[in-house]
């Protein structure tokens, strides 16, 4: 072999190990799966066992006409015991549960330095029209026909303390106080709160729903 073909022999070789190596391929990690979609009313539910609500699902609830309830639940504690269970929309369950831990209960503790243990309640769901003086709403489907309302009595204290707003609502007392703490507060809870200052119909009770209508009656 000629000096010229030796030298170009190594000459290729010495070009071939200063080729760049082949870029490696990465296999890229799988794709997580997609996490279930979870129903509405099942995500309700959950939110009800994680606040520690007393309760059960209740199947379809329709007594005729536009009356009825959507995702009926049977609720005897949210989680303060009532004085009896009320049947009412999960949304509904809900809402009172998040009305009884941001609003009852720091109010209680401000006014009273305890607790509430119990909520006292004269009604959930009802199938009729609002009960009203005012002309313009009347006849119009209450919102309990619907199982998104509650008529809030009073509440019970820790120390067998029992706040009334039938006998307590008026005067310049600290029951006086809390309750009209309560129903000013619990306009940022729920969608109409009607007190004794709405009208004569409600004397004895605050009124909450849930419904489309806003109008927080204090």
């Amino acid at each position: 072999m000629s000096v010229r073909v030796v030298l170009a022999v190594v000459l290729l070789a010495g070009l071939c190990g200063c080729a760049p190596p082949r870029p490696r391929v990465v296999a890229l990690p799988p794709l997580p799966a997609p996490s279930p979609l979870i129903d509405p009313y099942t995500a309700c539910l959950k939110d009800l066992r994680d606040s520690r609500v007393a309760f059960e699902p209740v199947g379809e609830y329709e007594t005729g006409g536009s009356c009825g309830i959507a995702n009926p639940v049977r609720v005897s504690a949210a989680p303060v015991d009532w004085n009896k269970p009320g049947v009412m929309s999960c949304e509904m369950a809900r809402t009172v549960a998040r009305f009884e831990a941001e609003v009852v209960q720091p109010l209680a503790l401000r006014h009273f330095g305890q607790r509430v243990v119990r909520l006292n309640h004269m009604g959930t769901y009802d199938c009729r029209t609002q009960r009203t003086t005012k002309a313009a709403t009347a006849g119009r489907i209450s919102e309990h026909s619907k199982g998104q309302a509650l008529d809030l009595g009073g509440f019970g204290l820790a120390d067998g303390t029992v706040v009334s707003v039938k006998k307590d609502w008026r005067g310049a007392g600290q029951k006086s106080e809390f309750l009209q703490a309560v129903a000013q507060a619990s306009c940022q809870t729920f969608n109409v709160v009607l007190t004794p200052n709405h009208d004569r119909l409600h004397q004895d009770h605050l009124h909450l729903d849930i419904g489309p209508h806003r109008l927080c009656g204090y």
